[in-house]
């Protein structure tokens, strides 16, 4: 018997849930989080009903609530709410007759309230899940960097698990990896990218991602219903998140850069009913690079650029946030520019206002969109024709690194973490209110 343990925890070291149950194979981990309610997932080896107990207090566990169901399965999915907005719950998984223990690095926050204007902190990282030593660093940098204040929310930009996407290499090289560190008290909101399409190309109807995630498409998370987990909106407290598809041929064939598709009618939508001060549209296609890829020579690059950005610049979005490219790029703030790299014209294409450089000050009349690839979480290196690209402030193709936003009221402060903890990249938007 003892052998078997050693052999299982060999198998699965970063799984840390066997003190909770010797079962739990994968998880537990959040999925659309909101001010009133999360969901929970975790993996069983073998078919279970499914619980979750939680509650603010983790000593006095007789007094926690319980959700149950009783099917038996091995991929366990719980609703809990009635949650209150920015609270810390902590929450044991299990079978139904098993009895809770609550761990003290286990825990969801909730959400703020709508519109609060508390201090957030937003972590985006992209094309990651690839089992190197970069993804490892990269990973341990966060880790640094923010043990006094941990990540609010965590923005995945696509291409999550390589090579294809299949559920094994998600727990080989995206469970294993952030478990113990992020997935069971962290706020997951998800983004996939080609390689997380895999074989499917860009069918979502047999993809893991879609299977292992549960997305907020109900608007429970703030923003209009998208009815598609491809594609959806979460308010975290003033700032508007918007996830979209950039790979998937949706709702009858239909890609980003199709206009009348059904994801961009629903965005069109959410952004002209979104009411808080700022915004960040993420997904895993880049209109701007110069990097592993080249948005003058890749078709789907071009369209986004040709197509999407006019709707975005049209409804003053703050920041876009992409990988695909296994490098990191940032540009000025771009408005007008859809052409090749080489017809950008600053005096054209450039609409800020700035305090020093990298630090912006924005007025009633908005800036241009700043456009950001942070596709180095994992994958990293790449130069195209034409490199460094010419709208970008900053780049860099030769370190790893992910993206750390920190929201305090108006004020947003933004670094690039890389692999070595160095920090170097950082700017600044400040809001005239």
């Amino acid at each position: 018997m003892n052998r078997f343990v050693l052999l299982v925890y060999f198998f699965f070291p970063a799984i840390g849930s066997f003190s909770q149950s010797l079962d739990i194979i994968r998880g537990p981990y959040l999925n659309s989080v909101s001010s009133t309610s999360a969901v929970i997932r975790w993996r069983t080896e073998k078919p279970t009903d499914s619980k979750v107990s939680f509650s603010t207090n983790r000593i006095k566990v007789e007094r926690a609530s319980v959700v149950s169901e009783a099917e038996l399965k091995t991929d366990h999915e719980l609703t809990i709410s009635g949650l209150s907005p920015a609270t810390k719950y902590f929450y044991s998984v299990g079978a139904i007759t098993a009895k809770p223990k609550m761990y003290e690095d286990q825990f969801l926050v909730t959400a703020p309230p709508v519109g609060s204007t508390s201090p957030l902190r937003i972590w985006a990282l992209g094309d990651f899940g690839d089992g190197s030593k970069n993804q490892l660093n990269c990973r341990d940098a966060i880790i640094k960097e923010t043990i006094d204040q941990r990540p609010d929310a965590w923005l995945w930009l696509g291409d999550n698990a390589y090579n294809i996407g299949l559920d094994e290499e998600y727990q080989r090289h995206v469970f294993r990896v952030y478990q113990e560190s992020f997935f069971k008290n962290t706020n997951l909101y998800p983004s996939p990218g080609n390689h997380d399409y895999g074989k499917a190309k860009r069918n979502p109807t047999d993809v893991s991602y879609f299977k292992i995630f549960t997305m907020p498409k109900d608007g429970e998370a703030g923003g209009i219903p998208s009815g598609s987990e491809s594609y959806y909106a979460v308010d975290f407290g003033n700032v508007h998140l918007i996830s979209l598809d950039s790979q998937g041929e949706l709702d009858g064939g239909f890609r980003i850069y199709d206009t009348l598709s059904k994801q961009i009618a629903w965005l069109k939508k959410d952004l002209a009913a979104n009411k808080l001060p700022w915004t960040i549209v993420y997904f895993h296609h880049p209109p701007y690079t110069k990097g592993s890829h080249d948005s003058d020579r890749e078709n789907e690059l071009v369209k986004i650029r040709e197509n999407l950005l006019t709707i975005l610049e049209r409804f003053k979005v703050d920041l876009v946030l992409t990988g695909h490219s296994h490098v990191y790029e940032r540009t000025h703030p771009l408005r007008g520019h859809y052409g090749e790299a080489n017809t950008f014209d600053p005096i054209k294409h450039v609409v800020e206002k700035k305090d020093s450089p990298n630090n912006y000050r924005v007025g009633k009349e908005g800036q241009g969109v700043i456009y950001i690839v942070s596709g180095s979480g994992g994958q990293v290196g790449g130069q195209a024709e034409g490199y460094p690209l010419r709208a970008a402030t900053y780049y860099n193709t030769t370190v790893g690194g992910s993206l750390l936003m920190d929201f305090n009221d108006n004020r947003l402060d933004a670094k690039w973490i890389c692999a070595d903890g160095q920090v170097r990249d950082r700017f600044s938007i400040t809001k005239e209110k």
